[in-house]
């Protein structure tokens, strides 16, 4: 496997599927490519982008400090 073949995998004698390696991704996507992927995307309007996140989004649902403040982990004398 380490050196990029295929295996088959089986159970009780009955092939239930295969390994493969995954191809490996290239890290970064150069300058002309994403020029060229966004080309065709339209533009994004930023204040209708907000106006419809708000009416949308309710962001009092979750407050990320409730957790902490209702287990007394926090006390609010840490500096």
């Amino acid at each position: 496997m380490e050196r990029g073949e295929r295996s088959a995998v089986t159970r009780n004698g009955h092939h239930i599927g295969d390994l493969v390696p995954i191809r490996r991704r290239r890290r970064a996507v150069s300058r002309a490519e994403s020029a060229a992927m966004s080309r065709g995307m339209p533009r994004l309007d930023d204040r209708k982008y907000r106006e419809d996140m708000d009416r949308h989004v309710n962001d009092g649902l979750y407050d990320p400090y409730d957790r902490v403040y209702g287990r007394g982990e926090f006390t609010g004398d840490e500096e």
